[in-house]
């Protein structure tokens, strides 16, 4: 693709994504975010059509939903990401973003072959499997999966990358990092939920899910985990069938694990199936510290034996040691009734910067929170309900929350809902009593605090080492006058913002009464072509000015200030 078909392709990307946020009522949006140009003339000069009947009856979450599915996977996906956003998104937001589907249509399974095709150097489909099923068994935005069998008899499912998406997808996040750039710059709202972070962070998660190597690299790492296990199953890769745009994995049918009459059509005990599946995510988190993290009914399977099977590991959690040592020290706090080692361990995590750590009203919340659950036996503390309670309370005092953190949340909350339709009686909670005893006693251990002691001493000796050096740094810096501060105004965006449009309209009026003068000197000159008289460049500049006039006084009367 030549470099002005890649410019042909963003700008029609861009005027698709204004259509349809204006056709969902967002048209506001469009022109806050400077996408004004990507508008039809007509609505340029009259504004947008009035919305059609059925979508006013819809709320603005609800047609935001639409608007990010009828714009395809990367809109879809930055939703449900989005949706996991307890601290940013209000509540309405994430129950319709968490409803977000890949309603994307099939593409012809003569794509998928030359995507199997491309990828295996050019081998017919027939070669590289015994029997290939043309019809697919599930469509989603990014792939399609076929049912086929390898030379060796072996049964599989082959998920195929849809054709094109990886230059969509790579499209997408440009115009998406670019509208987070202006709204951090021009949108002083937006610094609280740093779109550029968001975009990054999406960035990074998407580009992985168009890399079915590192999906597969997952499957196989909870293959190996659960390899032992009998009553959780994770289906095998093949890896000599795997590239970047195709998966091949062992086929295992089951059925829906929130399929509640045909798991009891089966005559399955629904109370084992979620003891099992609740075991399934203790061991994930405490054990292998690698975590399955999109559990929707769709990924978990009951096996016809009552088997829990997961499927599709294209996002996985990581609990890494600063994260699992944070974490005890919450379960410490909650045991001794300290607000102190509460925001202690809440600073190292991130949740709270060291002056938000100062705070009278985030200190009053975390005591109301300590003291709703101090006393509790933690077989009555439910890890997802106290995430949901402690990321409110940032939520509702300007706090940030980690991407990490918010993952984690998440997936309890849907391992959680999909356990109380299993068993409405179940308690995760108490289930977790033996790991959290077994967390407080590896603390006490004499080898845990010999190690503690001994990386604050290498921490105190690296900080020793290397102050020296960053004070001749900053001093030479200071002395070279390259010595940087960085400030950051409060209040005065809203007046930077009211000066721009001053200033624009002002430049506009100058360049408009410029047209006039000029059109009025050409016409005193009696100088030809002319028509009817009058010099003919005149009357175009005349008409010019006179439209831009227009132009300019229907966005004052718009703009409500005149």
């Amino acid at each position: 693709m030549s470099l002005l078909d890649k410019q042909y392709a963003y700008v029609k990307r861009y005027r698709e994504i204004v259509d349809v946020m204006v056709k969902h009522g967002f048209g506001y949006l469009v022109d806050r975010f400077g996408l004004r140009p990507f508008r039809s003339f007509r609505e340029k000069l009259f504004g947008p059509k009035p919305l059609k009947e059925q979508m006013l009856l819809l709320s603005e979450a609800q047609r935001l939903r639409l608007a990010l599915e009828e714009l395809g996977p990367t809109f879809i996906k930055s939703g449900q990401i989005l949706s996991t956003r307890h601290d940013l998104i209000p509540t309405e937001y994430i129950q319709e973003l968490e409803k977000l589907q890949d309603r994307v249509r099939p593409f012809d399974f003569s794509e998928a072959r030359n995507v199997i095709e491309k990828d295996f150097g050019g081998k017919k489909i027939e070669e590289i499997f015994q029997k290939f099923n043309p019809e697919q068994i599930a469509s989603a935005s990014i792939g399609q999966v076929y049912r086929a069998t390898l030379s060796g008899g072996e049964e599989v499912a082959v998920k195929v990358m849809r054709p094109g998406i990886e230059e969509l997808i790579e499209n997408d996040l440009s115009i998406l990092m670019s509208l987070a750039k202006f709204a951090q710059k021009h949108i002083k709202e937006s610094k609280f939920f740093n779109p550029v972070g968001f975009v990054d962070e999406f960035s990074r998660i998407i580009r992985l899910e168009i890399d079915y190597t590192h999906e597969a690299q997952n499957a196989n790492r909870f293959f190996l985990n659960f390899k032992e296990s009998e009553n959780v199953k994770i289906p095998k890769i093949y890896w000599e069938y795997t590239t970047k745009h195709v998966i091949c994995q062992e086929f295992l049918e089951g059925l829906k694990i929130t399929d509640i009459e045909k798991i009891e059509a089966q005559g399955m005990d629904r109370k084992k199936i979620c003891l099992d599946f609740s075991y399934a995510y203790l061991k994930m988190i405490f054990e292998d510290s690698f975590y399955h993290a999109d559990p929707h009914p769709g990924n978990i399977l009951v096996s016809p034996v009552g088997k829990i099977i997961f499927l599709d590991f294209g996002m996985a959690g990581h609990i890494d040691p600063l994260l699992r040592e944070n974490l005890t020290n919450l379960i410490i706090a909650i045991q001794l009734n300290d607000v102190d080692v509460l925001i202690e361990a809440l600073t190292e995590m991130g949740l709270i910067s060291d002056m938000g750590s100062e705070s009278p009203l985030i200190k009053l919340k975390l005591d109301e929170l300590l003291t709703n659950y101090y006393d509790l036996s933690s077989k009555f503390i439910n890890p997802s309900d106290f995430l949901r309670d402690l990321i409110a309370i940032f939520a509702g005092t300007g706090g940030k929350v980690p991407s990490n953190i918010m993952l984690l949340s998440k997936t309890l909350i849907i391992r959680e809902e999909i356990s109380r339709k299993l068993d409405p009686e179940h308690n995760f909670g108490e289930l977790t009593q033996p790991y959290v005893k077994k967390m407080l006693t590896d603390r006490a251990k004499a080898s845990h605090l010999f190690k503690e002691a001994e990386k604050t001493i290498s921490d105190l000796v690296r900080l020793m080492k290397n102050f020296p050096k960053r004070v001749n740094h900053l001093l030479a810096k200071a002395e070279k006058g390259t010595l940087k501060l960085e400030l950051e105004h409060l209040g005065l965006d809203g007046l930077v913002e009211e000066l721009d449009i001053m200033s624009n309209r002002l430049s506009f009026s100058m360049i408009i009464a410029s047209l006039i003068v000029g059109s009025s000197l050409i016409i005193q000159t009696r100088m030809s072509p002319s028509l009817f008289g009058v010099p003919f460049l005149g009357i175009i500049g005349f008409l010019i000015a006179g439209f831009l006039g227009i132009g300019l006084l229907i966005s004052i009367i718009r703009s409500g200030k005149w």
